[in-house]
């Protein structure tokens, strides 16, 4: 068995004590997705095979949980939350022209590059519509707010394309904006409901927030580490796609000049083939001069920060669960 389905089952396993209302979720996901195009439904039939984690959904839902129960306008709100990120990948895998997701064709290769297009706007407008329906005015400002930055993280990775002198600060707003703000809003948008925490949105806002950076940062590691046929993607692909990201940035920094020009001299390159012919290189330098190592300490210490943000929470089975749910995002690595 390997890493990542071990990882799925420790996931399964914080999942089961909420599994009937994510249930609840996926029907409301399957209902707002429902239309008028035949081609509408394939489509999201196809994604729904690539069987989603739904990790944002079960951070909403925790948050949410007061007692044994969880208010209507939270399977609501998690639905909408699912639709987005979904909308995220569909537009990622379309700029990227990735062939596949999930261990599946991806909706561009399967489908074509406008009907990628257009099916990630249906679900950005359709996750919206939903929660306006629905009348949860707040968790629209928040969702309608994630989607403006998440926009902007694109842009901002655009114009860093094959840029080796980005920042490590630059990198961190560029991931909050693209990741970690839509886990922070789902904590948001879930405490919002719950009658007992309302109050605790802030706090909750801070786990997500650092939970979502170690969740993107795992994920800029496996880039170097992983297996891809576990993950269902290729490995490498930021490098071939010009993303400069943490493991990258923190090798540039420790290594000696030679070693820094060598890198340079590789990423001149820009044609996705012709970079994936140094991929092995630049992944053995990037493990050599630190930058795994450095990641790794960067993502443990965001988890550390994350459940320091619940610390002032009464301890209880809620508190519990989350501190697993960050757990289950860090020991992604081990």
């Amino acid at each position: 068995m390997g890493l990542v389905d071990k990882e799925r089952i420790k996931l399964i396993t914080l999942q089961r004590s909420i599994a009937p209302a994510l249930a609840e979720v996926d029907q409301e996901f399957r209902r707002i997705t429902s239309g008028n195009s035949p081609l509408t439904t394939e489509i999201c039939d196809h994604i729904h095979l690539g069987k989603s984690k739904r990790f944002r959904p079960t951070l909403l839902l925790l948050a949410a949980q007061d007692g044994d129960g969880f208010p209507r306008e939270a399977i609501t709100a998690a639905a909408s939350v699912e639709l987005v990120h979904t909308a995220t990948l569909v537009h990622d895998d379309f700029i990227d022209e990735a062939l596949t997701r999930r261990g599946l064709p991806s909706v561009n290769q399967k489908y074509g590059a406008s009907a990628a297009l257009i099916m990630g706007d249906f679900l950005y407008s359709k996750a919206l519509h939903n929660l306006c329906e629905a009348g949860l005015d707040h968790a629209v400002e928040l969702l309608a707010r994630t989607t403006v930055l998440m926009s902007e993280a694109e842009m901002l990775q655009l114009e860093h394309r094959y840029d080796l002198d980005i920042s490590e600060d630059r990198y961190l707003q560029i991931i909050y904006q693209k990741t970690a703000s839509l886990i922070e809003n789902s904590c948001r948008i879930g405490v919002s409901f719950n009658r007992r925490l309302a109050a605790e949105e802030e706090a909750f806002g801070t786990f997500g927030c650092k939970t979502g950076l170690v969740f993107q940062i795992t994920d800029d590691i496996f880039d170097y580490l992983g297996d891809e046929r576990r993950l269902g993607k290729p490995t490498g692909q930021d490098w071939e796609e010009g993303r400069i990201t943490l493991p990258l940035i923190a090798a540039l920094a420790n290594a000696p000049d030679g070693v820094r020009e060598r890198i340079r001299e590789l990423s001149r390159q820009t044609d996705p083939a012709l970079r994936a012919e140094g991929w092995p290189e630049v992944k053995g330098l990037v493990t050599e001069f630190g930058g795994v190592d450095y990641s790794f300490d960067k993502a443990r210490q965001f988890g550390e920060e994350a459940k320091l943000a619940l610390a002032p929470l009464a301890s209880g089975p809620q508190k519990k669960l989350l501190a697993v749910a960050v757990e289950y995002v860090i020991n992604r690595l081990n």
